[in-house]
């Protein structure tokens, strides 16, 4: 009988079917009971799948380095007007954006790397910038200092980001990817929707300890890594290796889009929207990132753009619903806290006490829609879900006012949670399920670049729009009071609760309508993810892994040195194209 992963790699039928059918090597192995590697794995799933010490021991570190750099892109989000105000900054969007840039500009060079050096030692390298920028970044005393430790901070952030799921992709293969992904998806956005918490409470009494703490929570995760996460690499030499990096691309990429941040960080702040300053940047950094998909697709000969995921339109459309997602979800983050310590006059600590709400739902979330995925071996029903929950999630939020009852902001943006936790474990699925294992960590890094690239554009229109909002809406007399106007506004927040009334109040109310408007911008981002959603492809999950790297395993191949599976592993595509892929429907009756 054949399996439905056999008749997507080959799109041949079975021989019972009066053709001859090749075996693979790995068939041909186990039937001449060879005791290789095969035959060892073999062995393996009898005793049940289950999965060696060693195994644990990467998995758990993965998820704390998950964790700590996930943390730091949404804890300053309740910092930042207390960051802001120490540093005397009227931009601290740049606080964000100079980490979520370097973040994203991190990951294509992470993926390269991570094919030419192997696993652990880019992981090591991620977790080096990430703990020499919060150095940095704690020590600063200026702005110019703090960006320039955010930039080193969020460049390990995103080689951390990127080699992670690409570790996970070598130890796992998709069919059973839904429940460690479970694990990731809800480390991920537990840290994500904890991080204004912590940061509100360290911000409380010394904001500098957000970023000293990380170099301690760094070093038992280094330790691991060097002691226990023995992974296989590549055996090409240095001059084959360097050839394989995309170092055009990523020279292309890396400037266009921090030009185009620029311009919407710019836009109705510091220059008018259709000044040249705004046009020219916004122009210039959209054309260079439309050179570098050409570059990538026509001079590149190992592009950081996997072609062959794109060309799928399943695949494409998981691309590009992380991406929205990115942008709706950093905005939620970033802006819900700020609506309890502007329109609600709240604390620090109480606006980070008052997002509980969200953050005690996307995790759990998150965890069943995994669950849910490894259970029902299906996808598309979780996206479609997640979707319709984001849209009409942030819609709601658009509701909420000065006013809002307790119950109100309690029950309104759990919506929009449960939205933010089930798209976080589900995106990775479709853009997977159409590919061949050694495409993979490929696939998997560029997702992580979009989604951070989402990010990116998430804070800064988000901070954008409130204040071409705040600029409409604040009473003249409380700009007057404020350094800079209008541009200063959104720093000013820790200003609001020493306010007298009835200045107070008009003051809540405008910053009320700004984020009103904020949240009635979002929608279009996450109804366009909705509709792409149900044009994705529901299709079986791969049961194979990229055996060209993963675990180490020592001599005698003992369970806890080597990782179990429950079914042999395909042989690699060395074409790296795409298999051929049938309906369930054909699967069904092949298999029959």
């Amino acid at each position: 009988m054949q399996t439905i992963d056999e008749i997507r790699r080959t799109g041949e039928p079975t021989a019972s079917e009066g053709r001859a059918v090749k075996p693979t090597p790995d068939s041909a192995e186990l039937e001449r009971g060879e005791k290789g590697e095969v035959g060892e794995r073999a062995e393996d799933q009898a005793e049940g799948g289950r999965k060696g010490m060693r195994f644990w021991l990467i998995y758990l570190s993965l998820l704390l380095a998950t964790f700590e750099a996930a943390v730091e892109q949404t804890a300053l989000s309740t910092a930042l007007p207390t960051i802001a105000d120490d540093l005397h900054s009227t931009s601290p969007s740049w606080v964000a954006n100079s980490f979520m840039i370097a973040s994203t500009a991190a990951i294509p060079w992470s993926g390269g790397l991570a094919y030419i050096f192997g696993r652990r030692p880019v992981m090591l390298a991620g977790l080096g910038l990430f703990s020499l920028g919060s150095i940095v970044g704690g020590a600063a005393k200026n702005m110019t200092t703090m960006l320039a430790g955010r930039g080193i901070q969020g460049a390990g952030a995103g080689v951390i980001f990127a080699i992670v799921e690409i570790i996970l992709s070598d130890l796992v293969p998709l069919s059973e990817r839904g429940l460690y992904q479970a694990g990731f998806s809800a480390t991920w956005s537990f840290a994500s929707a904890t991080g204004p918490l912590i940061g509100g409470a360290f911000a409380s009494f010394d904001y500098r300890w957000l970023f000293w703490i990380n170099p301690i929570m760094s070093l038992p995760i280094a330790l691991c890594c060097v002691w226990v996460m023995k992974l296989k690499g590549p055996e090409d030499d240095m001059r084959e290796k360097l050839a394989k990096m995309d170092w055009i691309g990523n020279l292309v990429f890396i400037p266009s889009m921090s030009v185009l941040i620029l311009g919407i960080v710019w836009g109705g702040v510091d220059h008018p929207w259709r000044s040249a300053h705004v046009l020219a940047t916004i122009v210039c950094g959209a054309a260079g990132l439309v050179a570098w998909f050409f570059i990538e697709k026509h001079w590149v000969k190992h592009p950081t753009v996997p072609f062959a995921a794109i060309l799928n339109k399943t695949s494409l459309i998981g691309f590009v619903t992380t991406f929205l997602h990115g942008i709706v979800t950093m905005c939620v983050y970033y802006l819900w806290p700020a609506y309890f310590q502007s329109a609600k006059a709240a604390s620090t600590i109480r606006s980070a006490v008052d997002f509980l709400p969200v953050v005690g739902l996307v995790s759990p979330v998150a965890v069943i829609t995994g669950f849910s995925t490894n259970y029902l071996q299906a996808y598309k029903p979780q996206n479609i879900v997640g979707f319709v929950l984001l849209t009409v999630g942030v819609g709601l939020l658009a509701l909420t006012t000065e006013a809002t009852s307790t119950a109100g902001w309690v029950l309104i943006p759990m919506v929009v949670a449960l939205g933010i936790g089930v798209i976080y474990a589900a995106t990775v699925f479709p853009v997977l399920a159409p590919l061949p294992p050694d495409l993979a960590g490929q696939a998997l890094a560029f997702q992580m670049l979009v989604r951070t690239f989402g990010m990116v554009l998430g804070t800064s229109i988000g901070l954008t729009v409130i204040t071409n909002g705040l600029g409409k809406h604040l009473p003249q007399a409380y700009l007057d009071m404020v350094p800079d106007g209008v541009a200063g506004a959104y720093s000013s927040i820790p200003l609001i609760r020493t306010l007298e009334e009835p200045l107070k109040t008009e003051v809540r109310h405008a910053f009320a309508q700004a984020l009103r408007i904020v949240w009635l911008v979002m929608v279009p981002f996450a109804g366009l993810a909705l509709i792409l959603s149900f044009f994705m492809d529901a299709l079986p999950l791969n049961t194979a892994k990229d055996e060209n790297f993963g675990v180490k395993q020592k001599k005698g191949g003992s369970p806890d040195d080597v990782e179990k599976a429950d079914v042999p592993p395909a042989v690699a595509s060395e074409d790296a194209q795409l298999y051929p892929t049938v309906s369930i429907a054909e699967a069904t009756v092949r298999m029959a």
